[in-house]
């Protein structure tokens, strides 16, 4: 027994046989040679076995199916990789956090209530969405993709109703890279799956059953659908006689009716008082111009205005259009229901709509599909072949060449810089990099607004960017209600509106020590339009540009929205001056006394990626000699290079305040600023430093009767605890 107690291999506890350290390495030697033939002699040459016979078998598949399977799955490929490409580049704007908040913010059950509810303008796509980012989340990029689907679904389908193989080719390039369709299928709205239903209908005649289910879906889709409705009931009831036709006119002046009232309660419900308004024909030329190139007629892109570079697909749609009257006049159906597709809902929009400044191109979108194939109608017209001395070309025609042309002004629209949707640069409000801005600036102390209230689902939305709990925002539903006083006079009612604003801005603003607003203006606008010609901004845009009583403290202006800062020197215009809730005596070269600070997490614990915001109490002793600027350093080992950093001049240099020559003697000053937590920094204590240096660069001396001095020009205010909530949730 000695000789087996003493064998290195093994030993014997409690009838349990253990390995020791040189057994098991021995054990996991022979593991990995097993595991290694295995893969050498069999799972490698199966999966090769497997997968040259599934490409086999796929090319089999491939030969043996309809050559219209084949061009389907290949166009849908092609227009599908053109739409996913850059989708989640842009930050959402305001109507696809619209979105956003329905399929996050309703049950199935509520969403399936308003399938037959007249209030709910889309509810199918609702429905779907909701069941997609249940699965895949809701990302900008997820959020996207269905609409990305259903366009390139639309396009792929629309290639199978022409004929000929060259003209789907055309036909596929256009609409890949139409602008229009190219935006839409890149929003999270409903209009590409609009866009879908509308095509499928478009290739239907109303004898098949499909027809009537899709006819049926389509005020599922969008109400508007029914103005659609309409006009496809028009060419049965054209085609019979007697009570069958009575009933098809019937059915076609009911869903005319319903489509004419739904507009009518739309237009009144978005009507805004002393709103700009826009001629029926200005409208339709808008209108013809987003469809072709997603402009506006009186645009400029590159160095000509929009209408030249239309001019040649213009002619290419009033060459089709032509073609298809001169088939109709003949008796075909198929030609009279593509005119009566393509003008009839755009004439109706644009004389509904049109005169509204709610007009939007896109209400009209399921006639874009008839305005594509009258296009492409129009490109097989040649007046002549193309002849270069005695030779001539008979490939090259007129026709070719127009359509050639559309699709080239097509990537210069894509492409162009600065308005093009795949440019680089951002066509869609920065919602994304302004809430990133507010969430690196605010406090605790600070109060947040909102402007219009309408956007905050993408406030929401964009919370994320950071993992501190942004504070909910102040809204003045003043402006949101649409209630301006009994007056009809408009300078009444806007003075009713500020009188109404200054005294909510004032409730909202006690006890806070600075204002953050973040704006849409061209939302704004809508409710509290501009008071100036000069300033985009109404009287709460206003109030931040031009502040009263208070300190303007920089901002950031993007695409779309904008974020604006104004510092109170005092609450409100009150006497009460914002005091820190950590006392210091310290002062920086015998000229600044920093009073104090107040330092608080905006939840509960500092983390990676968060950030620690933090307010200093300044007061001048002596009259500056200089415009100071201060570092707040976030480090373990002060001594070497810190983690992170904010440096620059108080309130961001704006204004007197942000300038420290202009400080007044023991007037108090305070400063908001916060330090960015790095993702990948350990948890653990940190400290804060602070420090003052001149224009050269030179640091001013240090001072504290509270000790926390180091190399005597950097002082401690704080220590921190980074924690990591990951860490916690386990």
């Amino acid at each position: 027994m000695a000789g087996n107690d003493a064998d290195p291999r093994r030993f014997v506890c409690k009838g349990t046989i253990e390995m020791n350290d040189i057994a098991f390495v021995l054990w996991l030697e022979r593991l990995y040679g097993r595991i290694r033939t295995t893969l050498q002699t069999r799972t490698f040459p199966a999966l090769q076995s497997y997968f040259e016979d599934s490409r086999t078998g796929a090319e089999v598949v491939w030969s043996r199916s309809p050559a219209l399977v084949r061009w389907f799955l290949f166009a849908f490929g092609i227009s599908f990789l053109s739409r996913i490409w850059h989708l989640d580049v842009q930050s959402l704007w305001l109507d696809e956090g619209a979105t956003w908040a329905e399929v996050t913010g309703k049950s199935y059950r509520i969403l399936a209530q308003e399938l037959i509810s007249p209030d709910a303008a889309y509810p199918l796509y609702h429905l779907i969405l909701k069941g997609w980012v249940d699965i895949f989340g809701d990302s900008e990029y997820w959020l996207r993709i269905p609409s990305a689907l259903f366009g390139a679904l639309a396009i792929a389908l629309l290639t199978l109703f022409v004929p000929r193989q060259p003209q789907k080719g055309f036909l596929l390039v256009l609409m890949s890279t139409a602008p229009m369709l190219l935006w839409h299928a890149q929003d999270a709205k409903v209009y590409s799956m609009l866009l879908c239903v509308a095509v499928a209908l478009t290739m239907s005649h109303w004898r098949q059953k499909r027809w009537w289910v899709l006819l049926i879906l389509l005020p599922l889709v969008h109400r508007l659908g029914f103005v659609m409705m309409a006009v496809l009931l028009i060419t049965p009831a054209l085609q019979h006689t007697g009570r069958r036709r009575t009933w098809y006119a019937l059915a076609a002046f009911g869903a005319g009716l319903v489509s004419v009232v739904g507009i009518a309660l739309s237009i009144r419900a978005k009507e805004v008082l002393g709103a700009t308004t826009v001629l029926p024909f200005g409208s339709l030329l808008d209108l013809v111009a987003r469809f072709l190139l997603d402009r506006r007629w009186s645009d400029q892109m590159l160095w000509a205005p929009v209408w030249v570079w239309l001019v040649p697909i213009v002619v290419l749609l009033c060459v089709g259009s032509k073609k298809a009257i001169d088939a109709a006049r003949k008796g075909n159906a198929a030609s009279l229901q593509l005119l009566l597709l393509a003008y009839v809902p755009v004439m109706v929009v644009v004389l509904s709509y049109g005169t509204t400044s709610s007009f939007d191109a896109r209400y009209a979108l399921f006639s874009a599909p008839a305005w594509f194939i009258l296009i492409l109608n129009g490109a097989s017209w040649s007046m002549h072949n193309v002849q270069l001395g005695k030779r001539v070309f008979s490939i090259v025609r007129t026709g070719r060449m127009l359509f050639l042309f559309a699709i080239i002004v097509n990537l210069i629209s894509l492409y162009e810089p600065t308005r093009g949707i795949f440019s680089g640069a951002p066509v869609k409000e920065e919602w994304r990099v302004v809430m990133q801005e507010l969430a690196h600036r605010v406090t605790r102390n600070d109060m947040v607004v909102l402007h219009p209230p309408y956007a905050l689902p993408l406030y929401r939305y964009y919370r994320r960017v950071t993992p501190d709990p942004l504070p909910m925002p102040v809204m003045f539903t003043v402006f949101s209600e649409g209630y301006r006083g009994s007056s009809t006079d408009l300078i009444a009612q806007r003075e009713y509106q500020r009188r109404s604003f200054d005294m909510q801005f004032k409730a909202a603003a006690a006890g806070k020590h600075r204002a953050l607003l973040i704006i849409a203006p061209d939302h704004a606008a809508q409710i509290d339009p501009p008071i100036d010609a000069t300033s985009p901004y109404g009287w709460v845009g206003l109030y931040f540009q031009f502040p009263q009583k208070t300190w303007p403290c920089g901002g950031l202006d993007r695409y779309g929205v904008a974020l604006l800062c104004q510092s109170f020197p005092s609450v409100a215009g009150t006497t009460d001056v914002p005091q820190p809730e950590k006392l210091i005596d310290a002062t920086f070269g015998g000229e600044l006394k920093l009073r104090g600070i107040t330092i608080k997490p905006l939840g509960i614990f500092y983390q990676p990626n968060g950030s620690v915001p933090i307010e200093f109490y300044w007061q001048a002793l002596t009259p500056p000699t200089q415009n100071y600027r201060m570092f707040v350093h976030l480090c373990q080992r002060c001594n070497e290079p810190p983690y992170a950093q904010n440096d620059g001049p108080p309130l961001m240099g704006y204004g007197d305040a942000g300038l420290t020559k202009t400080w007044l003697v023991d007037d108090p000053v305070h400063d908001e600023r916060s330090i960015i937590i790095p993702p990948g920094v350990t948890p653990g204590n940190y400290a804060i430093i602070l420090g003052v240096y001149d224009d050269t660069g030179k640091r001013l001396p240090v001072e504290s009767k509270d000790g926390g001095v180091l190399g005597g020009d950097r002082l401690i205010i704080s220590t921190i605890r980074v924690i990591n909530e990951g860490a916690i949730i386990k």
